[in-house]
């Protein structure tokens, strides 16, 4: 594993990739469930400040799961 910031090395790149979308939809599912909890105990309506903070981790965490597939399903001949 390289620690360069931009590696040349094509698989290395895609591997970045893969991790920079898996860190960013397990922070938009946290975020989201987070805020919905925080926000639904801090104000009146729980209930529909949970529904956004679990629509918005739903949205997050699949929109980042299909860039995953995306890049995993490339089928490059090297």
């Amino acid at each position: 594993m390289t620690m360069q910031r931009r590696p040349n090395n094509p698989i290395e790149q895609r591997k970045q990739a893969v991790r920079t979308h898996a860190r960013n939809g397990a922070i938009c599912v946290v975020g989201g469930v987070a805020g919905g909890v925080l926000l639904g105990w801090a104000l009146t309506s729980f209930w529909t400040w949970m529904a956004i903070g679990l629509i918005v981790a739903v949205v997050g965490g699949v929109y980042n799961w299909v860039k995953i597939q995306k890049i995993v399903n490339e089928n490059h001949n090297l």
